[in-house]
């Protein structure tokens, strides 16, 4: 990649359009009073938060954010590069689309929100956090896992989505992108399509009473014998209702153990194997008979990346798991086709496993993935009157039309086990309430 100096620089203006420039630059429009009556001590100048995302093609942009929310970028393409770039806004989020990449989003081969500078510096892949661009490639069936393109590094692989989870270095990006995309509209190297491997974040789970689970409990009904695998934050595997419930627990979050930090994945585990023992029974889990198997595909903050998700999901159903518990999703909507929703189609169809999916906590029209899979068990949430709770997610799915949420549970206010490993500041005792799908 080129230096700023001898790379080609453009510059867009996000199309919010000329309404919030104007209002950015103090300017008034017709009509508007000519002076007022007093003078008005000048307002003082916000300065602009700048900051520099390198793309998986190797364009640099400066995205720079005015205190109204106003958003500018300027771009600095690579000597190699052809044609120009766009800058648009597009739901509330500033893409930088670069004209060699449009043929191939046209074509579904590659995904475009790797050009969505806004996501990508909510997820922390901006150039200031990361030194790389994750990406998930797809190829093609049959075909085994070549080396990793020119300018990247091999993460992981991913069987169930016949891919592989990769670095793209952003010092070589533009070596990297070359060596997948070298002609116009074509990606190369068995590669089908190309993801971004973006994040994903904690949702919640469900409650005991209100399913009925004192009645399956006196008809003998506990979980006895089946295995469940809970794919979260990770365990207290300390906590007194789950000392003796957890059999095996397996971290996919680089740097981190089981431990939770978070407390997200301790309080879903309890509400199905707790077994109550700190509260005399009150906060028994739903199947406390179970045998239970953790992954932490969410790191201590809840946030997780797509291919750490997928690599449990794998574990998770080559370890024998029933049923797989994902209180977990993604903010973008899905229309099923992306990997992790693939994963849990290719996984059920293998294994046999049943996927329980959060449907997310955004509201109408807002399922995501993996919850937008076909073979997921989608689940929403309602109140103690059995109403849907105002911010539980439903269809119909993006494109499709497809109807989810399949069914809803108990999601508001549930009181389960609190993680003894999460900070002080995030409250105290061995039980906590919170609400969510």
């Amino acid at each position: 990649m080129s230096s700023p100096s001898s790379s080609r620089r453009w510059r867009g203006l996000a199309a919010a359009g000329a309404t919030l420039a104007i209002v950015a630059t103090g300017l008034t429009g017709p009509g508007s009073p000519a002076a007022a009556d007093k003078p008005r001590p000048a307002a003082q100048p916000v300065a602009a938060k700048t900051t520099k995302v390198t793309l998986v093609t190797g364009d640099v942009v400066t995205v720079r954010t005015l205190a109204d929310g106003t958003q500018t970028a300027t771009v600095d393409r690579p000597d190699s590069a052809t044609g120009g770039v766009r800058v648009i806004t597009a739901h509330g989020d500033l893409f930088v689309l670069p004209d060699e990449v449009l043929p191939l989003i046209a074509a579904n081969k590659v995904d475009k929100r790797l050009f969505d500078v806004s996501d990508l510096i909510e997820m922390g892949y901006d150039d200031a956090h990361s030194s790389g661009v994750p990406v998930i490639a797809s190829y093609s069936k049959g075909r085994a896992v070549p080396a990793p393109p020119r300018g990247s590094k091999l993460t992981r692989r991913l069987a169930a989505v016949n891919g592989a989870a990769l670095t793209a270095e952003k010092k070589q990006a533009r070596a990297f992108w070359e060596s997948v995309a070298p002609t116009t509209g074509k990606l190369t190297a068995g590669v089908t399509k190309l993801w971004l491997d973006g994040k994903v974040k904690a949702q919640l789970a469900e409650s005991v009473p209100q399913i009925g689970a004192p009645q399956a409990w006196a008809a003998g009904y506990d979980g006895h014998g089946v295995k469940v695998a809970v794919l979260d934050t990770g365990v207290d595997a300390t906590h007194p209702d789950l000392a003796t419930q957890v059999d095996e627990k397996v971290s996919f979050v680089p740097g981190e153990d089981t431990s939770d930090l978070n407390g997200h994945g301790t309080h879903v585990a309890s509400t199905i194997v707790g077994t109550g023992a700190a509260s005399s029974g009150k906060y028994k889990g739903v199947a406390p008979g179970a045998d239970l198997i953790v992954g932490k595909v969410l790191d201590n903050a809840g946030e997780g990346a797509d291919s750490w998700i997928i690599a449990g999901m794998e574990w998770a159903a080559q370890s024998g798991a029933t049923v797989i518990s994902m209180s977990l999703g993604s903010t973008e909507v899905s229309d099923g086709t992306d990997p992790m929703a693939v994963a849990v189609d290719q996984l059920s169809a293998q294994y046999g496993s049943l996927f329980v999916i959060a449907a997310g906590n955004y509201g109408p029209q807002t399922i995501g993935s993996p919850g937008s899979a076909a073979s997921a068990l989608t689940v929403g949430a309602v109140d103690k009157s059995d109403a849907l709770a105002y911010f539980s997610s439903t269809g119909p799915l993006w494109k499709t039309g497809g109807l989810k949420p399949d069914l809803t549970g108990p999601g508001v206010d549930i009181t389960a086990a609190r993680s003894q490993q999460q900070s002080p500041a995030e409250g105290d005792g061995m039980y906590w309430t919170i609400s969510g799908t």
